[in-house]
């Protein structure tokens, strides 16, 4: 049950005064036993709010709160509710905890009571009023998905449970299929969800700006599984919440080299040496700019192709050999060049620096080999045993 304590109530709506309200609240909680004591089958728990708190006298709060309890008489093991609500938020978060921290001083029968809130969103901080509440002493939150709820709305049980979860508390409330979560409230609500919702919505693990992705990608390049959570600009593992690592970086006319670099890398497997992430990176902001689009992977992959596997006809290594001799290492093999077949043959200090002899003494290639990697080229000619080798020449 609840009535409204607030001065403006009091004197502009029920034309009560403090007395006349307390009569209000007590014949209420009487009126509430009597009809829980008719059916003494049912578990019943009571809770009282003085409705409009944050505009109430704090005294005048406490008298008619313990007016209630003095009525339902709670024990430590059979608590009963105060729902303290900021029905309108009228000051900065902190000032609410204070009156919540003066209210849990000053109540009757503290240890049998469970201090609850209920704050609203006027001035964009009923997360923030709920958290500090908590601090303060409260013990209980009220609260809507997604923040939904009259005029700015409620408390967010989203956030609030998310914050916690983000500092190692346990909300004990499971967020881990948050796109589901999304589409029911929506379609219950038919109200859309704003992109940068925090932790709900579609682009809050999203980043284009060119300095996050690149600390993004330099975060996740040495994260390892069992590591604790640390990756620059990303509070929470998209995962804990049913998201991917496809969606943390997305690439549009702002992004840099980080990020251009990591689609290929996580999407395609290609691990580009820094010269090549600043030089193509280059080529997609052009593309950016000339579409004023996101570029998508398969894009980006596109004009990868376009620039640096453009030939019409690759070498193919069919098959090789090497042999080694004290430092000396010998690869044999056979390559196909536009459809003809040549056998190789080279030494060198070294695979690497063996086969480059091979090509260019019996193809007749010059190229000097700078920097390589190696990386499976997919799936499929990861099981062959094929790798790529990325060579600047």
């Amino acid at each position: 049950m609840y009535n409204s304590t607030s001065v403006v109530q009091r004197e502009k709506v029920f034309k009560l005064d403090k007395a006349g309200i307390i009569d209000i609240a007590v014949n209420g909680a009487k009126d509430v036993m009597r009809c829980a004591e008719q059916r003494p089958e049912t578990d019943w728990y009571f809770q009282y709010s003085p409705e409009s708190f944050t505009g109430t006298e704090l005294d005048f709060a406490v008298e008619v709160c313990d007016a209630v309890t003095d009525i339902w008489q709670p024990t430590p093991e059979r608590k009963v509710i105060l729902n303290l609500p900021s029905t309108v938020e009228m000051a900065t978060p902190n000032v609410y905890a204070d009156q919540i921290e003066w209210f849990c001083r000053h109540v009757k029968k503290r240890d049998s009571v469970i201090i609850s809130l209920h704050t609203h969103n006027d001035r964009g901080c009923g997360v923030a009023a709920s958290e500090l509440g908590l601090m303060a002493g409260a013990e209980r939150v009220e609260g809507t998905l997604l923040g939904n709820g009259e005029r700015t709305g409620n408390l967010d049980v989203v956030v609030m449970g998310m914050n916690m979860y983000s500092q190692g508390v346990d909300p004990e409330l499971n967020f881990s299929d948050m796109d589901r979560i999304c589409a029911v409230v929506k379609e219950c609500t038919q109200i859309d969800i704003q992109p940068r919702h925090p932790y709900a919505g579609s682009l809050v693990f999203t980043a284009f700006s060119g300095s996050h992705q690149d600390a993004i990608k330099k975060s996740l390049n040495v994260h390892q599984e069992d590591d604790a959570w640390e990756i620059a600009y990303l509070p929470i593992d998209p995962r804990d919440v049913g998201r991917t690592y496809q969606d943390v970086i997305r690439v549009n006319s702002q992004s840099g080299k980080g990020g251009v670099a990591y689609v290929l890398d996580n999407k395609y497997g290609y691990q580009l040496p820094r010269w090549l992430q600043i030089e193509f990176s280059r080529i997609v902001q052009k593309a950016a700019e000339d579409s004023g689009q996101e570029i998508a992977p398969e894009e980006i992959w596109q004009l990868f192709e376009q620039s640096y596997l453009n030939l019409s006809s690759p070498l193919i290594l069919q098959t090789f050999s090497i042999e080694k001799s004290g430092e000396k290492e010998t690869v044999s093999g056979t390559i196909d060049l536009e459809g003809q077949e040549f056998h190789v043959q080279g030494q060198g200090s070294g695979m690497l620096a063996a086969f480059s002899n091979a090509l260019q003494s019996t193809l007749g290639i010059e190229f000097q080999l700078l920097e390589y990697g190696e990386h499976a080229l997919s799936p499929e000619l990861n099981r062959r045993g094929s790798d790529l080798y990325s060579a600047k020449i």
